[in-house]
């Protein structure tokens, strides 16, 4: 046994896209089975569709007060460190939704699923900044990124194989054996990369303002990437479109979603780039994809609408932790804390407001509200690459 978790060990040393895939999806798990799995806490603790709202709303909040504490910790000590400390509080969220008595236990799941999410992402981004290639590292914060849809899918595929033949407290038991696996695996990582970003090698200072900025295209693309995939199924039943269809078309959407987040990962390499163009790019695609959704009047243009607009509104965010790592390499961990913090608030506040919206108006404000949210954040993300390139470029000699 011992052997084997050795080996496993290794083999996470050796592969940061693994390391960062596996502990990315331990820490979002546990949300994804409570939002998966509604109809059987609904009849047996009082859930509903309202509450979950709560708890989806705790999850990102206390997630994005958590994100600063997690990069000053993960920058104090080391992304190993962040890794298992992010393990043992998603296998103690997991474990308190299998003792739940009451629907009023789940914000505390979720908050202790937020805790655990933050240190898994910064600590997963040391992993690919310290043992991953340079050359491959966007892709690599694609496939990151990529393992919430692919959480999202295991929640999935665990309500018919355990949720409904042996009941939903198990597929938290399972999650919380994942954690305390991921927490006896958790990989050595080195301190520093073995080769610096040679993105960050000009300054050897730090670039608050182009920091700043990115942080305010995270939260207002986080509001609009969110918003989207949240209420894919919802939106579709309010346009007249069957639930199994609905169903079907957030499937392909969210395999999409992998595809374009590893695909312009892989660009972003090739192309020697920062990944703000890149970024600029998708978030234009989903401004684009939620203002034809806004004015769709048939069922045709909706099913071509909403893939263009998940595609682009929730395809950059591999991107965004590639760029705060690569042009931050003097503290790339407490970087992405404060890039995670914004992302993380803007998704608490754009789903509420996207969903009082269609409430009151049904979609047609709220897919518009998302279509100015993407522009906003394709804005900042230029002037983030701006205000970036102005502080890389050398001074002037002296007269």
């Amino acid at each position: 046994m011992a052997a084997r978790r050795h080996a496993i060990r290794d083999f996470l040393a050796l592969h940061p896209m693994a390391t960062a895939v596996l502990y990315v999806m331990t820490g979002v798990l546990p949300l994804y089975l409570t939002s998966t799995q509604i109809a059987s806490l609904e009849a047996e603790l009082g859930f509903s569709a309202a509450r979950l709202g709560i708890a989806t709303a705790t999850y990102f909040g206390v997630g994005a007060l958590a994100s600063p504490i997690a990069g000053r910790a993960v920058a104090r000590r080391s992304a190993t460190h962040g890794l298992q400390v992010g393990s043992v509080v998603a296998g103690a969220s997991a474990v308190t939704a299998a003792l739940a008595g009451s629907w009023e236990v789940l914000p505390v799941v979720a908050a202790l699923a937020g805790i655990a999410n933050s240190f898994m992402q910064v600590g997963s981004n040391m992993v690919l900044v310290n043992v991953a290639r340079f050359e491959r590292q966007g892709m690599g914060f694609g496939a990151k990124q990529g393992a919430i849809p692919l959480a999202s899918m295991v929640a999935g595929f665990a309500l018919p194989i355990i949720g409904l033949a042996v009941g939903w407290r198990w597929t938290f038991v399972m999650a919380a054996m994942v954690a305390v696996g991921a927490l006896l695996v958790a990989p050595p990582i080195p301190d520093r990369p073995k080769s610096p970003a040679p993105l960050a090698v000009a300054t050897g200072q730090r670039v608050p303002r182009a920091l700043l900025w990115l942080a305010v295209g995270g939260a207002c693309g986080g509001a609009a990437g969110n918003a989207v995939s949240l209420f894919v199924v919802p939106s579709a039943l309010d346009a007249g479109i069957a639930e199994a269809v609905a169903g079907t078309l957030l499937a392909i959407c969210s395999g999409l979603v992998v595809m374009i987040r590893i695909g312009s990962g892989w660009l972003a390499d090739r192309r020697r780039s920062a990944g703000h163009r890149e970024m600029a790019w998708l978030l234009a695609l989903g401004a684009i994809g939620c203002a034809v959704l806004a004015t769709a009047s048939t069922v045709p243009a909706y099913l071509a609408a909403m893939p263009l607009a998940m595609m682009g509104a929730w395809g950059w965010p591999g991107l965004v932790y590639f760029t705060v790592t690569s042009t931050n390499a003097d503290n790339p961990a407490r970087a992405s804390g404060v890039v995670l913090a914004g992302n993380l608030t803007g998704t608490f506040v754009g789903p509420l407001v996207v969903g009082l919206l269609a409430e009151q108006h049904r979609y047609t404000m709220a897919w518009s509200f998302c279509a100015l949210l993407s522009l906003a954040a394709m804005t900042a993300m230029m002037l983030s690459a701006r205000a970036w390139h102005r502080t890389t470029m050398p001074a002037p000699n002296a007269a």
